[in-house]
């Protein structure tokens, strides 16, 4: 029970965020402003001791779309950054998803010469962190003439050892005995890889689905470094510059950049479980 009391708890302090996001983007604009707009003095004994703080509320006076309206219809640009991230992100997962499936399929069940040595380097290299690749990755991009464009970054980003490492997690699972067979009826690897190692490792792709889109989705340092045209920025860069002199869009547009982490949770959460357990047994 205490158990359970501590998780409730624990969970509360992620969700009361979120639930203020929420709530506060059906706020008029009067409302925001008279709770975030204007300072308050706790305390102020001769000038000593000062210190301000804002007024925060859960439920609306009054439940309004306003901000809504002003950010999808009178705020272009919005729409325009949000798709900025869908035309990093989808590819990005795609990538992640085909090729860390089909190298994982190829450690899984190719044998060759210093493979495990080659999967050893893969791992050294997924423990590293991406900011020790920032500069290699921006030298190629600028030797290939490809700076300032998406490209710059979907290219270094659509490889992963992570998504290696998952997928041959789950791949590792399947017993050797289904190959085989496989092989005697004569399939080839293409048949293989496509009819036995994806479906079986369905629970696996799920995850790095989710784990590659959440982190692509928020993405920041990557578009800092290698974009200079502020047009090509994703939503993540330009999430707080949109309501600069309007504290009411930051509220509205919070939500709209969350809805797609949300749905993509919410509709693969059995496979992400189902992935993350396999990947820790194997």
């Amino acid at each position: 029970m205490v158990k359970k009391i501590f998780l409730i708890l624990f969970a509360l302090i992620y969700i009361i965020p979120l639930l203020i996001i929420f709530t506060n983007s059906f706020m008029s604009m009067g409302e925001i402003t008279r709770n975030y707009g204007a300072e308050y003095d706790l305390f102020d004994h001769g000038r000593m001791a000062y210190t301000s703080y804002v007024r925060y509320s859960l439920v609306p006076e009054r439940i309004t779309f306003s901000q809504y309206y002003t950010l999808l219809f009178m705020t272009p640009m919005y729409l325009d950054f949000f798709m900025n991230s869908v035309r990093l992100t989808l590819p990005i997962v795609l990538m992640h998803v085909v090729i860390g499936a089909m190298a994982a399929y190829g450690f899984t069940a190719w044998k060759f010469r210093y493979k495990e040595v080659i999967f050893i380097v893969y791992i050294i290299l997924m423990v590293l962190p991406f900011q020790a690749t920032l500069v290699p990755n921006f030298i190629m991009a600028d030797t290939l003439g490809i700076l300032n464009t998406h490209s710059s970054i979907i290219l270094p980003l659509g490889f992963s050892p992570f998504a290696v490492f998952i997928m041959r997690q789950s791949m590792k699972g399947i017993p050797s005995s289904i190959f085989e067979a496989a092989q005697m009826d004569g399939a080839n690897h293409l048949r293989q890889f496509a009819s036995i190692a994806v479906p079986m490792s369905k629970g696996s792709g799920a995850s790095l689905i989710i784990l590659t889109f959440a982190d692509s989705w928020a993405m920041v340092e990557h578009p800092m470094v290698f974009l200079r045209d502020a047009a090509l920025e994703p939503l993540s860069l330009e999430l707080y510059r949109i309501g600069q002199g309007n504290i009411g869009l930051i509220f509205a547009a919070s939500v709209f950049y969350m809805l797609p982490m949300v749905w993509i949770f919410l509709y693969g959460q059995a496979y992400f479980e189902q992935g993350v357990k396999l990947s820790a047994l194997k």
